[in-house]
C-alpha cells in the first residue's frame, strides 16, 4: 500500500515538471472583445510593417516630448494606387472602430502647381472593415480635402453607399453635393471647390464607425455624417488601414496614430442607438446627407432625412425644392406641387420653382394651369430661360398654335444652342405649318447640335427626316456622311461625302473627312481633298497639319505646309511631332530632339510621343539615360509612364530591342506582360526578342498565346521561322498554309511558304507559290527567289542543298519587322473646331482597314529598311511615328490595327457642321496594303477635346409627335 502512495506522488511530480502546452490562437476566429492598439510597442499593435508593389507600411516611433505616441505610416509611392495593410488578428462583424488618421500635406508638389480646386482631394486614407478578401470589403475613406465616402466593394467593383460628402464642421461644408455620387472611389472629381484652410488641424480626422447588423453609422471629428443601410456584406471579416492616391501627387502618406475596437454586442447596440438618437443629429447634417442620397438616386432615404430635418428646423427654399424633386422622381406629383407652390408663395421670382412646377403641369397635361403659371412668370425670366421657353413651346404645341410654338422653341435654342432638341421641336412645328425650307434649316441646326453632343440616336432620326424631305440638299449628304463616319460605317460615309464634294460642298469638314477616307486608297486624291479643305478654311491648323502629313508620306513638298500648320496652331503637339519625324527622316537628330521635346511638353501623357523620344535618344546612343523616366518607385517617372505603365514598358522594351540590347529588352517585356498579359502585340514582340536570344520554346509559347487572342501575319511568320530553326519544316508548312487561309493576299506568307518548299526541294510547289506571290507583289526579292529556283531545278539535288543558305533558308528574314522612322502620327490636338465625335487612337503601323475581319489585309514587303527611311507602306498609310517596328501597346496609339484617329473639323460654325468631338475622331478606314509583318509604331493621335456637358437644364420626356419635355 505504501508503495502505491509513493508511485502516485512520483507521477504527480513528473506531471508538474512537464511544460504546459500552449493552445494555438485561431486568428480566423470571430471574437467579442475590447482592444486598443499600442503603437509604442509594434509587437502589441497587431498590424505589421510590410512592403508591397508601390507601397510601404512602417511604424513611426513616439516623440520624446510625448506629443506623439507613434503610429502606423502607410506610404503610396506612385499615382493611381490603392493599397492597404491588414490587421491579421481575428474577424469582426458588428463592431465599433475608433481611429485617428492624419493626412499630411505631401512633400512633393504636383510639378510645382497648386493643388487642383475642382476635385474632392488629391488622395485619401481610411479603414476597410468586414474584409473578406482583396476583392470584397467595406471601405470608409477620407480625402485630404475633408470629404468622406463609403463603398461596398464586391468582386473588386466599388458600389457607393455614400458618395463624397463634405465632413460637417470643416471648411466649405455647405457646398452643394448634387454630383457626389457620380465619382467613383477611383477618382473623386467633383464639382465642389477644394480649399485648404481651417478644415481640421493639419489634416487630422477622428473616426468613429459603428457597424451594427445592416447599418453603418459614421461620425467624423465628433460630427454625425451618415447612417447607411446595406446588407451587401454580412459576413465577419478582418480590418485594414488603406490609402488611395489619385492623379495629383506622385507620393503621399497617411498615418494611423490611434486605433481601437469593441465587438461586444451590447456595447455595439448601445453605441448605435446613442449615435442615431433623433435629437442628437443636427438637421444640417441630415440635409447634407439627403442631397448626397438624392444625387445617388436613393430617393426614399433622402426624403426620410429631409422629413427628419424638417421636424427640427423650418425648411428653407432649397430644402423644399429638393423635397419637391424627390417627390417628382417618385411620381408623387401632388406632394411635389405643394412644395414648389410653397416656395413661390414666399419668392415670386424663384426660377427653379417655376421650372419644376411647369414640368409637373406639363407632365400631368394640365395646360390651363401651365398657361397661368407662365403668364405669372416675370418677362425677363421667360426670355432668358431656355427651359421655360421650351415649356412655352410645348404649351403652344398642345394648343395647336404651331407658329407660336416654333418661335418659343427658336428662342430656347438661341439661349442654349448646344441643345439640339429645341431646334428639332422648332423644325417639327415649322414643317407642320407648311414652312418646309425653314423647317429644313432647323433640322440641319438640330443635326449639327446632335452631332456635336454625340447624340447619335437623335441624329439618325433627323437624318431620316432630311433624306425624306430634302434628299438632294448638300447639307443632308454632308450630315449623313459625318454621321456614318462617326459610327464607323466608312463605306457609306465615303459614298455620301464623295457625292457632297462632287456637288461642290462649301463645308471644309466634308473635304477633310473625304481626304481622310481616301488617304490610304488614293493618296493623290486625298491630298487634293485636304488642299480644298485648307482653301475653304485656311486659318484652321488641323487641316494644314493633315495636308502636311499627307504630303510628307507621299514624298511631296510638305515643308511649306508644315510651317503654315505650326503658325496656325503652335499649340498642337502633333504638328511638332510631325516636324520631329520629318527631321528624323533626314537624320537631323538635333532638330528632331527639339521638336519632340516641344510635342511632349504640349502632350505630356502621350505614350506615342514618348516612343518617338526614345527613338531620338536611341539614335543618339543615350537610351540608358531614359531609364529614370520609367522609375515609378522613386517618383521620377514620366507622366506618360505613370498613366500608361504597360504601354510605356512595352515601348522601352521595343527601344532596347531596336538597339540590339536584347537582355535589357527582355526585362522590360516581362514587366509589361505582368501588367498586360493578354496583349497580342506585346506577346509577339517579346516572342521575337526570345527568338533573337535563341529562347525558341519560350518564343513558341508566347506566339501560341498571341495567336489565340488575335491572329496576324507576323505571328504565323514567326511560328514558321521557329519551326524551321528547329528543323520542323512540316510544322512550318502547316503554319504558313493556315495563315494563308485567313490572310490569303499576304505576300509575306506566300514568299515564306515558297522558301519552305524550295528548302525541302519541292520545286513545283515552290514555283506555284511564286506564281501566287506575283499576284500581290513584284519586287527584287521575288525576282531573286525565282532565279534561285530556276538554278535549283537545273542542278543536282546536292548542289541545290548547298545553295539553301543563299535563298533565304528560313522565313525569319521576312518575319522580322521593318524599321522605319516612319509614318507620321495621325492624331491632332484638342480643338473646338474638331469634326471628331469619338476619341480614338490610330494604328501605328501601316495596317488594315476596319473591315479586316471580313477581308484579310494585304501586307507590304517584309524587308528591313533604315529607321530614317520611309517604306512604301509608310507612304500609303499616313500614320505618324518614329517607329514601325514596335508599338506602345494597350493604351498607346498602337492599340488596334486599322485605327487612325483623326479630328476633322466638322465644326459648329457656318463652315463646320460638327463639333469639338464629332465624326472624324473615329478611326479612318484604311484600304491599301499594310505591312502586317512589321510591328506597330507608337505615334498616333487621339482627339484631345473634352466632352461638352450635354445635359439639358431638365430631363426630357417624349410626347406624341416626338415632343420631348421635362421628366
Amino acid at each position: 500500500m505504501f508503495k502505491l502512495y509513493i508511485d502516485y506522488f512520483k507521477s504527480k511530480l513528473k506531471n508538474l515538471r512537464k511544460p504546459k502546452e500552449e493552445i494555438p490562437i485561431d486568428y480566423e476566429e470571430i471574437v467579442e472583445e475590447q482592444w486598443q492598439a499600442d503603437f509604442s510597442k509594434p509587437e502589441n499593435c497587431r498590424f505589421a510593417a510590410e512592403t508591397g508593389d508601390g507601397y510601404t507600411a512602417t511604424f513611426t516611433p513616439p516623440e520624446p516630448a510625448g506629443n506623439n505616441t507613434g503610429g502606423l505610416t502607410l506610404e503610396a509611392q506612385r499615382k493611381h494606387l490603392y493599397a492597404w495593410t491588414v490587421n491579421p488578428v481575428f474577424r469582426y462583424k458588428d463592431v465599433i472602430i475608433e481611429a485617428d488618421i492624419r493626412l499630411p500635406e505631401p512633400a512633393k508638389k504636383p510639378d510645382g502647381q497648386d493643388t487642383p480646386t475642382d476635385k474632392a482631394g488629391g488622395f485619401a486614407a481610411g479603414i476597410l472593415f468586414r474584409y473578406i478578401s482583396q476583392s470584397t470589403f467595406y471601405a470608409l475613406m477620407i480625402s485630404d480635402a475633408g470629404w468622406v465616402r463609403l463603398d461596398a466593394v464586391v468582386n473588386s467593383t466599388p458600389m457607393p453607399l455614400l458618395g463624397w460628402v463634405k465632413i460637417p464642421g470643416s471648411a466649405h461644408s455647405d457646398i452643394d453635393h448634387h454630383d457626389s455620387d457620380h465619382h467613383s472611389s477611383d477618382h473623386p472629381d467633383s464639382d465642389h471647390s477644394y480649399h485648404k484652410g481651417a478644415t481640421d488641424t493639419q489634416g487630422a480626422y477622428s473616426i468613429k464607425l459603428i457597424a451594427n447588423n445592416t447599418t453603418i453609422t459614421i461620425l467624423i471629428n465628433g460630427h454625425w455624417v451618415a447612417c447607411c443601410e446595406d446588407d451587401t456584406i454580412q459576413a465577419a471579416g478582418k480590418i485594414a488601414f488603406a490609402i488611395q492616391n489619385w492623379e495629383t501627387y506622385p507620393q503621399v502618406i497617411a498615418q494611423l496614430s490611434r486605433f481601437s475596437l469593441n465587438s461586444i454586442p451590447m456595447t455595439v447596440e448601445t453605441a448605435y442607438t446613442e449615435a442615431n438618437e433623433f435629437s442628437v443629429v443636427p438637421p444640417d447634417a441630415r440635409i447634407s446627407l439627403a442631397k448626397t442620397l438624392y444625387a445617388m438616386g436613393r430617393y426614399v432615404p433622402a426624403l426620410l432625412q429631409l422629413r427628419a430635418a424638417a421636424r427640427l428646423k423650418e425648411p428653407e427654399e432649397a430644402d423644399r425644392i429638393l423635397a419637391g424633386r424627390i417627390y417628382f422622381a417618385q411620381r408623387m406629383l401632388d406632394e411635389a406641387e405643394q412644395e414648389f407652390q410653397s416656395v413661390l408663395e414666399t419668392n415670386h421670382s424663384n426660377e427653379e420653382a417655376f421650372a419644376e412646377l411647369g414640368g409637373i403641369y406639363y407632365r400631368a397635361e394640365r395646360y390651363e394651369d401651365l398657361q397661368r403659371l407662365l403668364q405669372k412668370a416675370p418677362k425677363p425670366m421667360m426670355t432668358q430661360s431656355s427651359f421655360l421657353s421650351n415649356l412655352e413651346g410645348h404649351l403652344f404645341h398642345a394648343l395647336g398654335k404651331h407658329e407660336e410654338a416654333a418661335e418659343a422653341y427658336r428662342r430656347a435654342f438661341t439661349i442654349s444652342p448646344d441643345q439640339g432638341l429645341f431646334a428639332f421641336h422648332q423644325a417639327n412645328e415649322l414643317y407642320d405649318c407648311g414652312k418646309k425650307p425653314d423647317a429644313v434649316d432647323a433640322y440641319v441646326q438640330a443635326a449639327r447640335a446632335f452631332l456635336q453632343q454625340e447624340a447619335y440616336d437623335d441624329l439618325a432620326e433627323v437624318i431620316t427626316i432630311l433624306e425624306r424631305i430634302a434628299p438632294d440638299d448638300p447639307r443632308t449628304l454632308s450630315i449623313a456622311g459625318k454621321y456614318a463616319y462617326a459610327v464607323g460605317r466608312y463605306d457609306d460615309a465615303l459614298l455620301k461625302l464623295k457625292t457632297a464634294c462632287k456637288k461642290g460642298s462649301k463645308d471644309s469638314a466634308d473635304w477633310y473627312l473625304y481626304g481622310l477616307l481616301l488617304k490610304t486608297e488614293d493618296p493623290k486624291e486625298a491630298v487634293k481633298a485636304f488642299k480644298k479643305a485648307c482653301t475653304l478654311e485656311p486659318e484652321y491648323g488641323l487641316y494644314q497639319f493633315r495636308l502636311a502629313e499627307a504630303l510628307f508620306l507621299s514624298n511631296g513638298k510638305y515643308q511649306p505646309v508644315l510651317e503654315q500648320a505650326l503658325a496656325a496652331d503652335p499649340q498642337n503637339g502633333w504638328v511638332h511631332n510631325l516636324r520631329a519625324l520629318a527631321a528624323l527622316s533626314e537624320n537631323d537628330i538635333e532638330q528632331a530632339e527639339a521638336a519632340v521635346a516641344e510635342a511632349r511638353r504640349l502632350l505630356p501623357d502621350e505614350v506615342s510621343l514618348l516612343v518617338n523620344y526614345l527613338e531620338v535618344q536611341r539614335r543618339k546612343g543615350q537610351l540608358a539615360k531614359c531609364l529614370p523616366l520609367f522609375d515609378i518607385e522613386n517618383g521620377t517617372a514620366d507622366l506618360a509612364v505613370e498613366r500608361n505603365r504597360a504601354a510605356a514598358f512595352h515601348a522601352l522594351a521595343n527601344a532596347f530591342a531596336d538597339d540590339d540590347a536584347r537582355e535589357e529588352a527582355q526585362q522590360w517585356y516581362y514587366k509589361a506582360l505582368k501588367l498586360d498579359p493578354k496583349n497580342p502585340e506585346l506577346l509577339t514582340d517579346k516572342a521575337e526578342n526570345d527568338y533573337a536570344l535563341f529562347l525558341l520554346n519560350e518564343a513558341d509559347d508566347g506566339l501560341v498565346k498571341a495567336l489565340d487572342i488575335q491572329p496576324s501575319v507576323r505571328i504565323y511568320q514567326l511560328i514558321a521561322s521557329i519551326s524551321v530553326q528547329k528543323g520542323d519544316y512540316a510544322r512550318a508548312e502547316v503554319t504558313l498554309r493556315a495563315g494563308l487561309e485567313s490572310f490569303a493576299e499576304s505576300p509575306d506568307l506566300h514568299y515564306d511558304l515558297a522558301c519552305v518548299y524550295r528548302n525541302t526541294k519541292r520545286f513545283e510547289q515552290a514555283q506555284a507559290q511564286i506564281v501566287q506571290l506575283k499576284r500581290y507583289e513584284t519586287s527584287e526579292r521575288v525576282d531573286a527567289l525565282e532565279q534561285a529556283l530556276l538554278k535549283d531545278t537545273g542542278t543536282t539535288a546536292q548542289a541545290a542543298t548547298n545553295k539553301e543558305e543563299t535563298s533565304t533558308a528560313e522565313p525569319a528574314a521576312s518575319a522580322k519587322k521593318k524599321k522605319a522612322a516612319s509614318a507620321t502620327d495621325t492624331k491632332s490636338t484638342a480643338s473646338t473646331k474638331s469634326a471628331v465625335s469619338k476619341k480614338r487612337t490610330a494604328a501605328t503601323e501601316p495596317t488594315a482597314e476596319p473591315k479586316a475581319e471580313q477581308k484579310p489585309k494585304k501586307t507590304a514587303l517584309a524587308k528591313k529598311t533604315s529607321r530614317a527611311s520611309k517604306s512604301a507602306a509608310d507612304v500609303e498609310e499616313p500614320v505618324i511615328s518614329a517607329k514601325t517596328k514596335k508599338g506602345a501597346s494597350a493604351k498607346s496609339a498602337a492599340g488596334k490595327e486599322g485605327a487612325d484617329a483623326t479630328e476633322p473639323a466638322t465644326g459648329t460654325k457656318a463652315k463646320k457642321a460638327a463639333s469639338a468631338k464629332s465624326a472624324a475622331d473615329t478611326k479612318a478606314p484604311t484600304r491599301a496594303k499594310s505591312a502586317v509583318s512589321k510591328k506597330r509604331t507608337a505615334a498616333t493621335e487621339p482627339a484631345a477635346e473634352e466632352k461638352a456637358d450635354i445635359k439639358t437644364e431638365k430631363a426630357a420626356v417624349k410626347k406624341p409627335r416626338t415632343k420631348k419635355t421635362t421628366g
